[in-house]
Parts: C-alpha cells; structure tokens; sequence
C-alpha cells in the first residue's frame, strides 16, 4: 500500500472520528477530549467494565540507533565484552536460530538483598514520559540466569537519583519478548532493578529492553488514537468474554457487551465488512466451528511438552519405546483384524496408574497459543482394555508446559471401544494442552474394596489424540480487531514522524506543533 493511500486511509478515518469524538457518549473522556484537549495527569480512555488503557508510541527510545545509552551497570559476567550491557539496546536478541547474535547482558554475580542494576538514558537527556517497557529475558547463558522478577524505576533529576518504583514486572521463562504496560510516568532515566532469576547465585542476565513513550490527549490524533485503543481493548476483551462462557451467538448489532463508542467505529472504519457487520447483525463468533487440520499431529509440528511416565516391558530394559508418548500424535492408531493382524502403533501407556496422577501435555508449533474447538480421543492401545483410559481431564495454559498454571475446561467420558471418539471443548485459548487421567477401564468390572475408578493398577493408556482450532467463527472479530490496530500503526507512526493529516481545519494541527506538544 502506497504512502498516499495510507494518507488518504488516515485522513478520512481523521474525518470520522473527529464525529465521533463529540457524538461518543461510550467512554469516560469522548465528550470532553472533543471539546479540549485533555488536562494533564486526566484519567486514562477506559472502556465500560474494563481496565485503563494508556497507548504507547511506536517508536523504541532504549533503542541505541534512537539515541538511548546505558548510563550504569553494577556489573558484567567476568567482565566479558560479550556480555556488556550494551547488549541490551541493541536491537537484537540471542536465539537458537541465531547463535551468534548479541548475547545480552550478564552480570558478576547475583545477591537478592544487595542486588544488580542497570540503568539507560535517553536521546539528549531529556524527560519522555513513558508508558510501556518491553523486555526479553533470551541471554547466551543457561536458562536458570535468566531475570525474572525486575523492578522498573524512573528518575526526572539525575543518573543516582532520586528514583520511584512505576512497576513490578515478573516475566515468563521463555525467550519472547514481554510487554510491561503502566501508568504513564515521566522518565529523564530509567533504572532496572533484578530481584530473582530462575535458581543460580552466579550471575543475573536479560536479553533486551525497549522502552515506549505514552501517547498523550493534547492533540487530536491522540484523542484518536485513545479512542482507538481503547475499542480494540473492549473488542478483544469481548471475544475472549465471547469465547468463555459459551453462552449463545451474539451479534454485532445488539452485542450488549460493546460500548455505543465501539459500535460506531465499527460502522466508521471497520470497512465494507465491518459496516456490513454492524447494520446486518452479522453473528460474533460462539460455538465456533473447527479447522480441517489437526495441530497436535507431530507430522503438523504438535509435540509432547511433558509426561508423567512410560510403561516398562522389561524392568532391565526400562522404559517401552514403544508406548512412548509420541505414539499419542503420530496418526496411526492399533487396529486387529479378524484374522489377528494388527497394524498401526501401540499407543502411549504409564508405568502405574493412580487417578489424577498420571499426564500427558501436548504443545503445538512453534510454541504458539492456539484457540481450540474440538479434541478427538481414540483409547486404542496395544494394552488390556482394562487399562484403556476411561475419564480424562483436559486442561489447558497459555503460559508454561510444566509450572502452568493450568484449568480443566472439560472431563471427557471415554466409551471401551477402539474408535475414534469427538469431544467439543471450547473454543478456548491453550498454548499447552494437558490430558490428566482419572479413571481405566470399562467401568463395569466389579473388584471387591477397590477404587472403581481402577480397573487396573498396572497402567492407563491411550492411543490416539487430535486438536482442532476454532476458526471461521472468529474470524469477523479478529477482521475488526486487525484492521483497528493496522489503522492505529497508521496513525502512530504519521503523528511520530509530524505528517498526519488534519481532521478539518478547527483541529488542524502544524507538524511542528506536533513536535512540541510531544517533547
């Protein structure tokens, strides 16, 4: 798309919006960012029921090529230079596909009481005032080093001080960036304090640190961009809200969980199928139907994340590669034919079964969150069907394969039989899906003061699993929800370089005016 197009793009969305802003009844600050700019320290654009939301340029200012410095490091990892805390504004980030990037920082040592600090400057010295801090733990040393919980402080006087605490951030073991929003705070210097890692007393490290100024209401693209942001906040919210309670099929139109605010939006500047949408009634997705394409299949990149153990044939042999836990997504189920011929892989199978206790947990390419619909269970295993898992607990994170936490959003009732066995469970966000068994057997074996969740003592099995992503369902959401954050880039990166267009000629705004209502 050409520069002009997207000029055009912004100006008539500029035209709508301006509108919109004096008609918008929907969120606490329309009617009077309409009339005025925004008093500073105002209160953030909130959505009806839902958390502040305080937009964040996009433009990184920790960046060294944006003129951001490393002013103080406590220390660094035997005073390597590959570990220097310039690492950290580098732009880049180690990663198994680039071994030889920048290794981030390390320091010399790790004391929780007397601990590490780093602390960065910005272009020229000046004050920003700064809303959001992203940070990326990936280092070229072991995980265990890695930050983990990081106190972020700013400073307006000097490099020593005085400093105030803005957030608390506590960041995931996983080698992505993590994004760290805040109420917005002016920042000459900002300071980060490492208070744990991951279990080593040799050494702190982070991979990167970007750092993202507050976009203001003292211009009307930013009342703009406020107003954006914050329908994007209330769609998603109301998707996820959608999704969870599985309630019944609801429209745009008459959506009762979307502002008046959100709504003309929509109409404003969801496009064609936007517009469509809202004056049509067209649904939103719930119960939403599920792709062809089985992502927990290992051929698709699915994977086995954890297990709890592994069926043992031969105790001087250990574990039974042939009941490994990948069996579970290799696309062949056991099967026997009339003649005793079997064909296909045994299937996974424990080493002991007491319910609850034993698990299988699936991740999906590339780590990736996933929103599902559908699991397909089929127990056919080259094990006793008395040991042919009967009640299975499906649950699922978004955060990690082992620590979770995870919550069960179905129990699935297994029949004996060696088919393949369909089971709606969501739609529901799942990054790890885990399969906690409760219970073996056809259930109908009657053992005399035994637990008749255990028909079998010996193992629990299963012989095959499927997943199934939601997907036609969303789509009209994530339509909107994109094409609201593509305009919101547009408009970002128009008003950071002084070249977005005016709305009419009473909120016309010079690019140089825009230059100092930013500094």
């Amino acid at each position: 798309m050409s520069k002009k197009l997207n000029t055009q793009r912004v100006q008539s969305l500029l035209i709508a919006a301006s509108s919109l802003l004096v008609a918008s009844t929907g969120w606490a600050q329309a009617g009077a960012a309409a009339a005025a700019p925004a008093a500073p320290g105002a209160a953030p654009n909130t959505a009806p029921g839902g958390p502040a939301v305080f937009p964040t340029d996009v433009e990184n200012i920790a960046l060294a090529k944006n003129g951001g410095r490393v002013i103080a490091v406590t220390s660094t990892l035997d005073n390597d230079p590959a570990f220097n805390a310039n690492n950290l504004i580098d732009g880049q980030v180690t990663s198994a596909a680039r071994p030889k990037s920048s290794s981030g920082w390390a320091s010399n040592r790790f004391d929780p009481i007397d601990m590490e600090t780093v602390t960065l400057g910005f272009k020229g010295d000046v004050t920003r005032r700064i809303g959001k801090v992203v940070l990326n733990p990936s280092s070229n040393v072991t995980p265990e080093r890695w930050a983990k919980d990081v106190e972020i402080q700013v400073s307006t006087e000097g490099p020593d001080g005085p400093y105030r605490p803005v957030i608390f951030a506590t960041m995931r073991k996983a080698a992505v960036p993590q994004e760290f929003k805040f109420v917005p705070a002016e920042a000459k210097y900002l300071r980060l304090v490492f208070r744990s890692n991951w279990g080593s007393d040799r050494a702190v490290a982070l991979g990167e640190v970007e750092v993202y100024e507050a976009i203001g209401q003292s211009d009307p693209i930013g009342q703009i961009i406020y107003q954006l942001e914050g329908a994007v906040s209330e769609l998603s919210r109301f998707r996820q809200t959608q999704f969870n309670t599985g309630g019944a099929p609801t429209t745009v139109a008459s959506a009762q969980g979307l502002s008046q605010a959100t709504l003309q939006l929509i109409q404003n500047i969801g496009g064609t199928a936007g517009a469509a949408a809202a004056r049509s009634g067209a649904r939103l997705p719930n119960g939403a139907p599920n792709a062809a394409l089985n992502i927990a299949a290992l051929a698709n990149g699915g994977r086995i994340a954890d297990f709890s153990s592994q069926f043992v044939s031969d105790p001087a042999k250990g574990p039974d590669p042939d009941y490994a836990p990948e069996k579970l997504l290799d696309g062949q189920v056991m099967k026997v034919d009339a003649a005793g011929n079997a064909t296909g892989t045994f299937g996974w199978s424990s080493q002991g079964f007491t319910p609850g206790k034993q698990f299988v947990t699936i991740g999906f390419q590339d780590d990736r969150t996933k929103l599902l619909s559908k699991i397909v269970l089929n127990p056919a295993s080259n094990q006793s069907q008395l040991r042919w898992a009967r009640r299975v607990d499906v649950q699922v994170t978004t955060e990690s394969a082992k620590a979770g936490p995870f919550r069960t959003v179905a129990t699935i009732n297994l029949r004996s039989e060696p088919v393949n066995q369909e089971f709606a469970i969501g739609p529901v966000e799942a990054k790890y899906v885990r399969l906690v068994f409760e219970a073996n057997g056809p259930g109908d074996v009657p053992i005399a003061n035994a637990d008749p969740d255990v028909n079998s003592d010996r193992a629990v099995s299963l012989g095959e699993v499927e997943i199934y992503e939601a997907t036609a369902g969303s789509q009209e959401l994530d339509t909107l929800i994109d094409r609201f954050n593509n305009v919101l880039t547009q408009l970002k990166n128009l008003r950071n370089n002084g070249k977005a267009p005016a709305a009419n000629a009473a909120t016309a705004t010079r690019p140089d005016e825009l230059k100092t209502q930013r500094s």
